[in-house]
């Protein structure tokens, strides 16, 4: 493997982890709203069985 090859690898991988650490945030955020929707889902779906 020549010097090259490795420089665009690691260029590759440097930005391959930069974009992860960007989308962590998005990521994050999507899971806290689905654990909220979830949550209120159960809450509702109780409520509604204990008042029929």
């Amino acid at each position: 493997m020549s010097e090259g090859e490795g420089t665009t690898f690691m260029q590759w991988r440097e930005r391959a982890q930069t974009e992860v650490r960007d989308d962590r945030p998005k990521m994050r955020a999507v899971m806290i709203t689905a654990a909220i929707v979830v949550v209120v889902g159960i809450a509702v779906g109780s409520v509604i069985l204990l008042l029929s």
